[in-house]
């Protein structure tokens, strides 16, 4: 695809040099490759504070919300599995994975009345605010997957499941980006049917803008950079003005959660090798 950079009318890089987070941390090592000098120590100290909250079970406040981001964070921070932070903390993931969805095994729910509530007021992170099971359930999958556990079995047995029963009219828009982003993500399910029909019931809704009728515009274009359909890769081009358009002043994206959002945009840049 053609870089997108010389289009945009304000250069993102001032506002991501600003930003003292593990997002900031990230999209400078690795979208514009341009680390600054004080970039180690903040990554010190945002891992130091990240790790400090957590509960000696592996969660953070035994709720699901809190240690999905967290592990996020960490991950951004460039964080791998051999991390000791890291480990309990999907520990506690794998310790929550015991439930059924009508029938199929392999579901995480936390089972903490306060996670749905701070599921819906959380606009932070890659994963939006749909079903408890499904959004825990996705999330986990997708933290499995970004520390290099597609091969384990319980990973395996919850993608097995979601292949038997998932289609694009199952549930929200949510819900379906959220499936959808860890079915694209997942080598036994990267070119299944169920992607497939997801990816053909978004292209019916994109619109001459390159917006998603009734989804969340963000959050799905990552999800489709992922993606190696060539209809994904055609979704996300169409996509690109609206992009440009919805640039803010300083360079990021967004209203509500700008850094998540411009996190998403110039990731999915990186992944459509745009930028």
């Amino acid at each position: 695809m053609d870089s997108l950079s010389n289009k945009l009318t304000v250069k993102p890089l001032n506002y991501v040099a600003s930003l003292e987070s593990p997002i900031g941390v990230y999209l400078r090592r690795t979208v514009f490759k341009k680390e600054t000098k004080a970039d180690p120590t903040l990554k010190k100290k945002l891992y130091e504070k990240t790790v400090a909250h957590q509960s000696p079970d592996g969660s953070w406040n035994q709720l699901f919300v809190h240690t999905a981001n967290n592990l996020w964070n960490l991950a951004l921070l460039g964080c791998d599995a051999e991390d000791e932070s890291v480990k309990k903390g999907l520990e506690w993931l794998l310790s929550i994975q015991r439930h059924q969805y009508r029938g199929y095994p392999g579901f995480f729910y936390s089972n903490n009345r306060k996670d749905a509530s701070v599921m819906r007021s959380t606009l932070y992170g890659e994963f939006g605010p749909g079903c408890t099971i499904f959004h825990q359930t996705t999330y986990a999958i997708h933290l499995f997957h970004t520390f290099g556990f597609d091969d384990n079995r319980q990973v395996q047995t919850t993608v097995k499941s979601y292949l038997q029963f998932w289609r694009p009219n199952w549930c929200g828009a949510w819900c379906n980006i959220n499936v959808l982003r860890m079915l694209i993500e997942h080598p036994l399910s990267r070119e299944s049917k169920q992607v497939e029909d997801c990816l053909k019931n978004l292209a019916k809704r994109q619109s001459k803008t390159g917006a998603w009728k009734g989804f969340p515009f963000y959050h799905t274009l990552h999800a489709l950079s992922r993606a190696p359909q060539a209809s994904a890769k055609r979704q996300i081009k169409r996509a690109f003005p609206s992009v440009v358009k919805r640039q803010n002043k300083d360079g990021s994206w967004g209203r509500k959660e700008p850094e998540t959002e411009t996190f998403l945009v110039l990731d999915t840049l990186k992944n459509a090798q745009a930028m």
